[in-house]
């Protein structure tokens, strides 16, 4: 109980905050999203909106707090009936909630759920709230897609120099994944950015260099999926073939890695832009993204001009029919065109114009 105290006692700090496109609104909520995509300042920012002694926060992230400390909430709130909102930050535990008038959660594990309770997601930023985040201002789209490139969508990461850039984002995924063999899973998927991949074949290469089962190599797969740190997109109509990779983070590789891919890279950025607006998506062997719900295929073609993207499209056009695809757009790096043919609206677009339009 006195631990409980302590922390009703325990005063929030202020902060300088960003609008993000994610509302806490409702009474019961769970706020879900990766490490580092912003939950917090999203938790501080309700926080700000009430009273000291209307609420009482509790992070179980700090090493101070277990979860015994759950079987003492009841006794405290009734204690205490000033408090109108719990918020348990970084809970991946069920336990039986007291009453109470709200309570918001959040938490990393995407299989979290309670019921009663709305889910939301956050995630790290996508271009859009990028540009909301340049606090210069006056920088147009194109521009800022240079800075998007280089430093990645976490936000933590906008205002730390060019020259500890690297250190940065290495020391928060080192908070994250505290074993070298950890780093290890997680740098040989980071490598394979973009690309198809086996969870089989990720564990061999591993295995070459740490002592490690199967078991616990999958187990920690399957974490890293759980936390959406890594996704893995399934080939359309094929769910057992190998799975494309895509990372959280576009720039993860860079820092993993001396490897420099910016067409992988620049295939990664597509992704996140697409799955952060909950798009369910596919490949194919000659198409990047295939969205069945519009009837869209996204190819990304970064450097290619105008009559390679051509060529490229010619080549998909039967799988086009097959699949019913109305609408075709190559993002590019400059890139502009639009034209019909045979029912089909084709679009080439920068990615900077395209993620502003989704």
């Amino acid at each position: 109980m006195n631990r409980l105290e302590i922390l009703y006692e325990q005063e929030v700090k202020k902060i300088a905050f960003t609008v993000r496109k994610v509302a806490l609104q409702g009474e019961r909520i769970i706020l879900k999203g990766p490490r580092h995509s912003g939950k917090t300042y999203l938790i501080f920012d309700l926080l700000s909106t009430y009273k000291k002694e209307q609420f009482l926060y509790i992070d179980f992230a700090d090493i101070r707090i277990d979860a015994t400390i759950a079987s003492h909430l009841e006794r405290f709130l009734e204690a205490h009936p000033a408090i109108e909102l719990l918020v348990l930050e970084n809970l991946d535990f069920a336990f039986p909630l007291p009453k109470v008038s709200r309570i918001v959660i959040t938490t990393s594990q995407r299989d979290f759920h309670l019921k009663g309770f709305d889910e939301v997601s956050l995630y790290p930023l996508d271009f859009e709230e990028f540009i909301a985040f340049d606090k210069k201002g006056g920088s147009d789209a194109e521009q800022l897609f240079g800075q998007f490139a280089n430093i990645g969508t976490f936000p933590q990461m906008l205002g730390v120099s060019k020259f500890a850039y690297v250190q940065s984002f290495q020391q928060l995924l080192r908070a994250w994944y505290e074993t070298p063999v950890e780093l290890e899973i997680l740098k040989t998927y980071a490598l394979r950015q973009s690309t198809l991949v086996s969870v089989y074949a990720m564990f061999n290469l591993v295995k070459k260099h740490y002592k490690i089962s199967k078991d616990k190599f999958y187990a920690y797969t399957e974490r890293l999926r759980n936390e959406e740190v890594i996704f893995m997109v399934e080939k359309f109509g094929q769910k057992s073939t190998q799975k494309k990779l895509y990372m959280i983070d576009f720039a993860m590789r860079g820092v993993l890695s001396f490897e420099k891919d910016f067409i992988r890279r620049f295939e990664n950025m597509l992704f996140l832009e697409l799955y952060k607006r909950g798009v369910e998506l596919y490949y194919l062997d000659t198409i990047d993204f295939y969205i069945p719900e519009t009837e869209t295929v996204i190819f990304s073609v970064p450097f290619l001009t105008p009559e390679m993207i051509e060529r490229r499209l010619q080549k998909a056009e039967k799988m086009f029919a097959e699949l019913g695809v109305r609408h075709v757009q190559a993002v590019t790096m400059g890139t502009r065109r639009n034209f019909e043919r045979g029912g089909v609206a084709y679009e080439f677009l920068p990615f900077w114009d395209w993620a502003l339009q989704l």
